[in-house]
């Protein structure tokens, strides 16, 4: 009978030294110098981590700004301007400061931390005055349909606003917007006697947007105005109409079967909106067909998985007997993709306006 050969590995070795090691008993100092020794690793390793997520963090940061000077560049901002929106994202503490230029929405919460930290009443009239400027400048004034108010000061000239009391609009408070500043807004007196300091609960209708509902205070009243404080708690009550633009954007098409699989086919993009799409596609699907699309947003990345059903099917694309229209809506948990797909329509809404005012 062959000898058994018992191989002894390197591990073997090691864990009986260990054992051994172990097994013998250890002096106060020695155990309080290893335990030393392995607070010093956690410690070096947990420094290391913080020191690289921070360095991370500052090359991200750097190249956020430069993502945000191009921007301005591109839309021939003022300096007075651009240390404006350099000295409001520091103080909002913003991520990405290039998101201020395009969205409406970024650019309001950032201003409200500003005005919060600054005491808005204490900047100088000429700073608010380049502040409302600003908006402006960047086609936030008069806000684009396609956009939700986010604030009182978004509101345009002549919009109809009716005072209510527990829900109910009161005939006689009915009032048109005449004016808003940084500062304040400025609305006609109603019918009814108002008294200053009172809290108004409003609604607002915007035709083709939504119902907002807020509550305001009246501070003073002037030769038949009365001055109200800025408000940044709108309730939408209503969903919009989206507003649609024409785009040509090729898209990858998967239809979802039951078990989460389907055919894939090509197609385009012909409208796109806040809500859904018109997509010509080489085959006819049903109404309440799932799919998912996967395309590049000009500009603003890539869009996958981006989840959609089938609400409408029509005639031939472009008298294209091969190629026929699908009005499809966003379904699921889209709404980081939808406010992606939000600032590019209202981008691509501006750049065609000037283009046509150019």
């Amino acid at each position: 009978m062959q000898d058994s050969v018992i191989f002894v590995t390197q591990y073997d070795i090691w864990a009986e030294s260990f054992k051994r090691w172990a097994e013998k008993d250890m002096s106060l100092l020695t155990i309080v110098t290893i335990a030393t020794v392995i607070v010093l690793l956690v410690a070096a390793v947990v420094l290391y981590e913080i020191l690289r997520s921070n360095k991370v963090r500052r090359e991200l940061q750097e190249l956020a700004w430069k993502k945000f000077d191009y921007s301005a560049k591109r839309l021939k901002l003022s300096s007075i301007s651009l240390a404006i929106l350099k000295e409001v994202a520091d103080m909002a503490d913003l991520q990405d400061p290039d998101a201020m230029l395009k969205s409406p929405q970024v650019l309001e919460h950032a201003l409200e931390k500003y005005y919060k930290r600054k005491r808005v009443e204490s900047i100088p009239a000429e700073r608010l005055d380049e502040i409302r400027n600003l908006r402006k400048t960047l086609g936030f004034l008069p806000m684009s349909r396609e956009m939700a108010y986010t604030s009182t000061r978004q509101f345009d000239n002549g919009c109809v606003v009716q005072i209510t009391e527990d829900g109910i609009i009161i005939n006689k408070g009915t009032c048109h917007v005449i004016g808003s500043d940084e500062l304040n807004w400025y609305i006609t007196c109603p019918d009814i006697p108002v008294r200053v300091g009172t809290i108004l609960h409003l609604n607002m209708t915007r035709p083709g947007d939504a119902e907002y509902a807020f509550s305001t205070q009246v501070l003073r009243e002037l030769k038949g105005e009365l001055v109200l404080s800025h408000a940044t708690q709108l309730n939408r009550t209503q969903q919009r109409n989206w507003v649609r633009i024409d785009v040509n954007i090729p898209v990858e098409v998967t239809q979802i079967s039951n078990d989460g699989t389907g055919d894939i086919f090509f197609g385009k993009i012909i409208d796109l909106s806040g809500g859904g799409c018109g997509i010509a596609l080489p085959i006819k699907l049903r109404s309440g067909t799932f799919l998912k699309l996967n395309f590049e947003l000009p500009g603003h990345g890539l869009v996958e998985n981006l989840q959609v059903k089938v609400t409408r099917v029509a005639g031939p694309y472009n008298n294209d007997a091969s190629k026929t229209i699908h009005s499809v809506a966003f379904s699921g948990d889209v709404n980081s993709i939808q406010e992606q797909i939000i600032q590019y329509v209202f981008e691509k809404q501006r750049q065609d306006s000037q283009a046509k005012n150019s």
